[in-house]
């Protein structure tokens, strides 16, 4: 498997999608996690063929959705 999670190296930026592995390593969340939450309806993914992905964005605003502790979030 090979390593997009830090940038697409072909344009030099971040990647628009992730598999659930990347997901996983970009969100600090397991594989396992990151398939519960698109079985649960909590993550919306997308299919090509067999291969799953996830948006940059989806994952977002899934880490956004999570409940906060300590201080109160601030709008981003």
């Amino acid at each position: 498997m090979k390593d997009t999670s830090s940038t697409n190296t072909a344009l030099g930026r971040p990647p628009i999608a992730y598999t659930p592995e990347d997901a996983a390593a970009a969100t600090g969340r397991s594989r396992t996690r990151i398939y519960k939450a698109i079985r649960d309806k909590e993550l919306t993914a997308r299919k090509d063929g067999k291969a799953t992905l996830l948006e940059d964005t989806e994952l977002r605003r899934w880490v956004h959705s999570f409940p906060t502790i300590g201080r109160e979030a601030t709008a981003a």
